[in-house]
């Protein structure tokens, strides 16, 4: 049975790598296409979220490509879900498309099992937790397979991660690694726990890490002990918050926008709208807030875009549901040219590869109230991009680009006004 099992997985996976090494983004790329796909991907995600059945694929788009961009963006259950109710779609491509959703069905009821697993032990252990992001979102969703998840995330108090890692260990988690907030621990064929330290990242901005830490805006579970959650309020500003997160450092796919759709339909009548506005305020949230509001909307009821909300759509859809390395570079790079200065490919190479000592200092601390020691840092700096896939990605990213992107991406994100410290 777990051979069956196993070699079900793997088949998965491998048709999951065909769909994402096919060269159809350039194709889809033109801006008729574009509007195209992006109205018709809404109204499969509206379809799958109202049990309806979709129209038809149009004639310009490739079933593929739909395929490709659902992996890409993590939406594999609620894109090929609604594409299995189409008509006019091959057996072949019916068996691709059933595979998916098997697999995304069978990875969210383990997921479900486990989390639950997980918080019995802890309430036993007396282990002070909050499952966040995905883990709690799933059941906002019409059914927890339309909200894919690629990991169990949870906060465990500091002085509980101890016993938490032998509760995780007695299920058979293995830690694979220990990286900044959070442990990763991993059990076949396909479960990731990570357990964090902390609700948010402290090296992306003091002020929200600060406003997140201790538990301060959780509350209990109903039912638990020491299990916590968010109120309605608390756990959207906390979506947008760690949204925002994704986007400043690499950039972040529109699953988002979807999370941001379902959520505000499902809470409308009971979200206290004004809290949130003045809580996101202090976060320096308000306009990216805004702008990811109305996009959200916008796409999924199918409404006209702006110039801007149709760059931004591009970008995301591009950036797939983790973002890009090479896309780290243009927050920075819009926080530190000025407005009215001319943008241009050679001030972007300029800058990537001699930044500023407020960018460098970021990465090596060392720098910091000593400027003249910026040559080594850049020295250092650039040995190691040689023989780092990041940096290979920035630089052929610099290489490749068009002065019009250069333009549009430096302007995404002066307009979204994310100025974390």
């Amino acid at each position: 049975m777990r051979w069956h099992f196993m070699q079900f997985m793997n088949n998965g996976a491998e048709m999951t790598e065909k769909v994402k090494n096919r060269e159809v983004w350039l194709q889809i790329k033109m801006e008729e296409n574009m509007s195209i796909l992006a109205n018709y991907l809404a109204q499969l995600i509206k379809a799958q979220l109202n049990g309806e059945k979709p129209v038809s694929v149009p004639e310009e788009i490739q079933v593929e490509d739909l395929i490709h961009l659902s992996c890409k963006n993590h939406m594999e259950y609620l894109v090929m879900g609604a594409l299995l109710k189409t008509d006019g779609i091959s057996e072949e491509i019916q068996g691709i498309l059933r595979s998916h959703v098997m697999r995304s069905i069978v990875r969210t009821t383990t997921q479900i099992m486990d989390l639950k697993e997980i918080i019995r032990r802890f309430e036993e252990k007396k282990i002070v937790n909050q499952p966040m992001k995905g883990a709690q979102m799933k059941f906002i969703y019409p059914s927890p397979e339309m909200r894919e998840m690629s990991d169990i995330d949870i906060l465990i108090r500091h002085d509980c991660m101890d016993r938490a890692a032998e509760e995780l260990k007695d299920m058979g988690y293995v830690l694979e690694q220990a990286i900044k907030h959070h442990d990763i621990y991993v059990k076949e064929p396909f479960m990731v726990v990570e357990a964090h330290r902390a609700m948010y990242d402290k090296t992306v901005d003091n002020n929200q890490y600060e406003y997140f830490s201790n538990f301060s805006k959780a509350i209990l579970k109903k039912g638990y002990k020491y299990t916590y959650d968010f109120n309605d309020e608390d756990f959207y500003i906390y979506m947008i918050a760690h949204m925002a997160k994704h986007f400043y450092v690499k950039g972040c796919g529109v699953r988002n926008l979807v999370d941001i759709y379902v959520y505000l339909n499902a809470k409308e009548d009971v979200l206290n709208h004004k809290y949130v506005e003045e809580e996101l305020k202090k976060l320096g949230l308000s306009t990216f807030t805004k702008h990811m509001e109305k996009l959200a909307f916008a796409w999924l009821d199918q409404k006209p875009f702006t110039e801007f909300q149709q760059q931004v759509f591009d970008y995301m859809l591009d950036s797939g549901i983790y973002g890009k390395d090479e896309n780290g570079i243009w927050n920075k790079f819009s926080e530190f040219k000025m407005k009215g200065k001319e943008v241009s490919k050679f001030r972007l190479k300029l800058w990537y590869f001699f930044p500023p000592v407020v960018y460098m200092a970021e990465y090596y601390p060392w720098i910091e109230g000593k400027p003249f020691l910026l040559p080594i840092a850049w020295g250092i700096r650039a040995c190691r991009g040689i023989f780092m896939r990041k940096g290979t990605d920035k630089r052929k990213m610099i290489h490749e680009i068009e002065q019009e992107q250069v333009q549009v991406y430096k302007n995404i994100y002066q307009k979204m006004q994310l100025h974390f410290k």
